[in-house]
């Protein structure tokens, strides 16, 4: 392999957005298993120091193998050596359904592209995620489409209105890739519900319709209850009849759950000092975070 052209950059730094869970998960007609992103206000962050004296990359902490992994693909499709330090910092907690590995790769690989000027699209990404594990398309800006098991994108479906989410962990951790193999089968009928929420969902997106969007994550979420069961599932749902509250959402291979509210509505502080007083009468822990 050739040796790396150094930037003119001691060091790069580059970001990726986690995603709360999923506005809508599940399987199309055809087969194809589909996500919706949901993208969030928590980064993974990734800083690359090069170092001329080794043709080795170290990658900080030590347990991001995932990292490690991906940017060997990278090197050796690119016919590169590059030594130094990859360090990376994430907000996003694991385990949890919000995209924290996936954000870790993206950060890393764009980190490390950015060093060498290589011509990096997010097709190039979806490359080097294939290799590791299927992926949440935190890659693309936006909201988009994406066949997870498959890493590969469906469709982009825009830029999401501005959203709040109070949310709750329901305790532990869950390995997606085991819980999409062992997950039940969708029947016939939850595969055509999930066609005609896919296309109801490109429309409320288009129309910036947030009670709408809140509307179908809560079916999607209904189906997913029965694959994943969530502890407080009930407790949300009796939320949605609040004004403000536009609906549930989840991570469907996670153990998040929480309620979509519209900032901009009229009723929305009122609805979240009550919400936020039913968390501490249940002692649940509230989590808020934004899509802004």
């Amino acid at each position: 392999m050739p040796e790396a052209i150094a930037s003119c950059t001691p060091l790069c730094v580059d970001w990726a957005r986690g995603t709360f869970g999923e506005l809508l998960q599940g399987e199309l007609p055809d087969g194809n298993h589909f996500l919706v992103t949901l993208p969030i206000s928590l980064h993974s962050k990734a800083t690359f120091l090069p170092d001329p004296n080794t043709k080795e990359i170290s990658v900080y902490p030590s347990n991001k193998k995932k990292v490690r992994v991906a940017i060997e693909y990278l090197l050796r499709r690119f016919d590169l050596h590059l030594g130094g330090l990859l360090m990376v910092q994430s907000e996003i907690p694991e385990g949890k359904g919000l995209a924290s590995s996936s954000a870790d790769i993206v950060a890393s690989i764009r980190a490390v592209s950015k060093y060498l000027s290589l011509p990096i699209t997010p097709s190039v990404i979806e490359e080097v995620m294939r290799q590791i594990e299927p992926s949440d398309g935190v890659m693309y800006e936006g909201c988009v489409t994406f066949y997870h098991r498959e890493v590969r994108l469906a469709g982009r479906l825009g830029e999401l209105p501005p959203m709040m989410i109070v949310a709750a962990d329901t305790g532990g951790i869950v390995d997606s890739i085991q819980h999409n193999r062992k997950s039940p089968q969708y029947i016939d009928s939850e595969r055509r519900i999930f066609q005609r929420l896919l296309e109801d969902l490109r429309v409320a997106i288009a129309r910036r319709d947030l009670d709408e969007i809140g509307r179908i994550s809560t079916i999607s979420a209904e189906i997913n209850q029965k694959r994943l069961y969530k502890d407080y599932f009930d407790f949300f749902m009796s939320l949605n009849h609040r004004k403000g509250v536009c609906g549930t959402v989840i991570a469907h291979s996670g153990t998040m759950i929480g309620s979509i509210l519209n900032p901009y509505a009229s009723r929305t502080t009122e609805a979240m000092h009550e919400i936020l007083q039913e968390f501490h009468d249940r002692d649940i822990k509230p989590m808020i975070y934004t899509n802004m």
